[in-house]
């Protein structure tokens, strides 16, 4: 189904700009325009060197065993996102970028809004099983996990982004289940530039970029800015968004020094939520609610010091870290009325919480003698985190007979107590080649974390939707091992196959949030054993791919059971398993033409799972699309003088919507469309075109009301979408 409310004008003007290229061409070979020389002359090299792709074995990557190491040698799924790929792309949400990777389905919240959820190895999901990354550091304590870390880090100006699919715990600790993403900004500062990129766009979208660096023989210095203004496609969803990177990489007393300052500070509505089946297919841009709103305010500073000794290499992170987030719970808004005899917003509420950290990653790294390509790594993270919670329960006041808020009060508060958080985690990682062909490698961590909770209200146990533990403290320990091995049958083909441990502990809500349930401070850590194994490499010098295959088994989910006495509580109950299969593949069609494909299918399965008094075991988890895929077609000819056109496919498969799997979802087809088009040697024009078909789609789904007769919601995904700008180098 089409938006009708669109005009078709967003794709006539990118038709229209496009094809002025060729005829802008023309004119320059009349005289016209003229384009400096050496344009030509770079161009002609990088299309020689297009003519075949690089060896995607020998690619570096800095996550899979926290050093430097080819992807060839890792026994593990990782995909690399380069500096070329990022500024191509220029995207407007992580999930442009993310998604072009094998086995990663970001999404975006709030029908355009800057939300994320994510499906890695896991149903799509807000839960805390992946752990996010900014230059190696956390960008949040474990006890504190937000499902939309990314919006908090400058994921459109980074160096680039690597993910390590599955496990990562045996070097990272909590949270690294499905998981790790790290965003690297801090890559060597080599040379002096500027850039500033301003973008427009539909819906009043507004952004300008700036990024600056200097090289000098002592001190190398970098910025990027990122500013966003949109007003929204739907009602009472519009935000601003700054984010600031400052890098400062120098040498001092026989250490090089790379530290980095981010932040971002957002302000959005969110009124981007779900819709009844009626609005979404009627009235789409109808706001999802009318009062919602989300505040945040994120700010790290990290500084690694390396150095070389005479036996290895040490490097040392201090960090710290400040987050507060402030937001309605739209989910928890319902009605606001009496309905049934029953008021149906008993949770409605205002969370404002905030956490502030202080740490220190300390690794050591040292080669093996008389051992092949050998070498140990050693290390601690120590973390101290700190951090504050309050929610007020929010009455609606207005007259509306609508069943959307128009205004509020404040009713008291729910919760209010902080939380200390300490971790300290020593971890081992080893690997050797055996002869010329194997290679193996194993790591074990040892997390020791504590909590210490303080109740600032009274004790209230007997609350039937918001129970209040006492004061207490919480102390956890884990193991996390893994173990890898790789075949290497010649220089562009390898396999691989490893054994992985997960594991996330309860967070501080699960702990000290209990809502209905009671005892919920017994809570152990989630854990999972994964298993995968792995073939990658280059058919030829125009074909590289990559597949891979999983399996994984998480047991102590934590679910809310009712007991004997009719009492609710948290508990580790819940088992799941998770497979799937992983495909990726760049084909050289031609020297200006490049195929890429990532493609995904998987199943999640609820083991055992008794959510109250129902059992889905043997169930599908609901929001598991069971296959999705991503098919970019680029063509870079020469008179577009280093420019391009990209057309990419997206589609999600079917899902169910809730966890009896009485409602589904078909998915949808997309497609995008960008192109670029390289003015001068110091300017570029570009456009980018999102759902040129202008089709209906769900950017997620859910479900509420009787588990037998469930009710679907469906968040709609934003429709045709032009956004065109312009970079100018200094």
């Amino acid at each position: 189904m089409l938006y009708k409310y669109r005009p078709a004008l967003p794709l006539v003007l990118f038709i229209i700009t496009t094809a002025s290229i060729p005829m802008a061409l023309a004119d320059n070979e009349m005289g016209h325009s003229p384009i400096e020389s050496n344009i030509e002359l770079e161009n002609n090299i990088e299309l020689a060197d297009n003519n075949i792709l690089h060896n995607q074995l020998e690619v570096i990557t800095v996550t899979g065993t926290r050093e430097a190491a080819t992807i060839g040698n890792t026994a593990a799924s990782i995909g690399v996102l380069s500096q070329e790929t990022v500024d191509d792309v220029n995207a407007t949400h992580s999930a442009d970028l993310l998604n072009r990777i094998p086995g990663v389905n970001v999404n975006q919240l709030g029908s355009s809004g800057q939300g994320t959820s994510a499906a890695i190895r896991q149903p799509i999901t807000t839960s805390p099983v992946y752990l996010y990354l900014e230059n190696g550091v956390p960008t949040r304590s474990p006890a504190f996990f937000n499902h939309n870390a990314l919006y908090e880090v400058n994921v459109a100006e980074a160096n680039s982004v690597e993910v390590t699919k599955g496990p990562g715990s045996a070097l990272y600790g909590s949270d690294a289940i499905g998981g790790v993403i790290n965003v690297i900004t801090n890559a060597p500062i080599t040379s002096d530039t500027t850039q500033l990129t301003l973008e427009g766009g539909d819906d009043d979208w507004k952004r300008a970029q700036l990024k600056t660096s200097h090289a000098g023989d002592d001190h190398r210095l970098a910025a990027r800015l990122d500013v966003i203004d949109d007003i929204g496609w739907r009602k009472n969803n519009d935000f601003t968004r700054n984010s600031a990177n400052l890098i400062w990489q120098t040498d001092a007393t026989g250490f090089n020094v790379n530290t980095v300052y981010s932040g971002t500070w957002l302000d959005m509505k969110t009124g981007g939520s779900g819709l009844s089946w009626a609005d979404y297919n009627n009235n789409p841009e109808k706001a999802g609610n009318l009062i919602g709103y989300r505040d945040v305010s994120s700010q790290r500073l990290s500084s690694a010091w390396h150095t070389q000794l005479e036996s290895g290499e040490l490097t040392l992170t201090p960090y710290l870290r400040h987050n507060r987030l402030e937001y309605i719970a739209t989910w928890a808004l319902n009605t606001g009325r009496v309905r049934n005899g029953t008021l149906d917003s008993k949770d409605a509420h205002i969370n404002d919480s905030g956490d502030d950290s202080l740490g220190t990653q300390i690794k050591y790294k040292q080669n093996i003698v008389g051992l092949q390509n050998a070498f140990w790594i050693s290390g601690i993270d120590l973390d101290y985190s700190q951090g504050t919670t309050q929610q007020t329960y929010i009455e609606r006041t207005d007259t509306d007979t609508g069943n959307y808020w128009l205004a509020y009060r404040p009713a008291g508060l729910i919760y209010d107590y902080k939380t200390n958080f300490t971790s300290a985690s020593p971890y081992f990682h080893i690997e050797s080649d055996i002869d010329d062909h194997w290679r193996v490698n194993a790591g074990l961590r040892y997390d020791n974390i504590r909590y210490g909770y303080d109740n600032k209200l009274t004790t209230d146990l007997t609350d039937p939707i918001h129970k209040r533990p006492a004061d207490t403290d919480i102390s956890l320990n884990h193991f996390s091992p893994k173990l890898g091995v790789i075949y290497k049958f010649n220089s562009q083909l390898n396999a691989y196959a490893a054994y992985r441990h997960g594991f996330r502990i309860p967070s501080d809500s699960q702990l000290f949030r209990a809502g209905s349930t009671v005892d919920s401070t017994h809570l152990d850590p989630v854990k999972a054993n994964s298993y995968e194994t792995g073939l990658r490499g280059q058919l030829n010098k125009r074909i590289d791919f990559e597949v891979t295959v999983y399996t994984m088994n998480k047991k102590d989910d934590i679910i809310s059971i009712t007991d004997e006495t009719g009492a609710r509580r948290n508990v580790n109950a819940g088992n799941t398993t998770h497979k799937g299969v992983e495909a990726g593949m760049n084909f050289l069609l031609a020297k200006d033409v490049n195929l890429g494909v990532a493609y995904t299918r998987s199943k999640h399965i609820f083991d055992d799972w008794t959510d109250g008094k129902i059992d889905y075991s043997g169930k599908t988890n609901p929001s598991a699309p069971r296959s999705y895929s991503n098919v970019r077609l680029a063509y870079s000819p020469q008179w577009l003088n280093g420019g391009r056109f990209e057309a990419e496919w997206i589609h999600q498969g079917q899902n169910y919507i809730d966890q009896a799997n009485l409602l589904t979802y078909d998915g949808y087809d997309l497609l995008n469309l960008r192109a670029s088009y390289q003015v001068t040697i110091e300017t570029q024009v570009y456009v980018n075109l999102y759902n040129a078909e202008d089709k209906l789609w769900a950017e997620s789904t859910s479900s509420f009301g009787a588990v037998n007769a469930p009710i679907a919601s469906y968040t709609p995904g934003k429709p045709r979408t032009l956004n065109a700008g312009i970079k100018i180098n200094f």
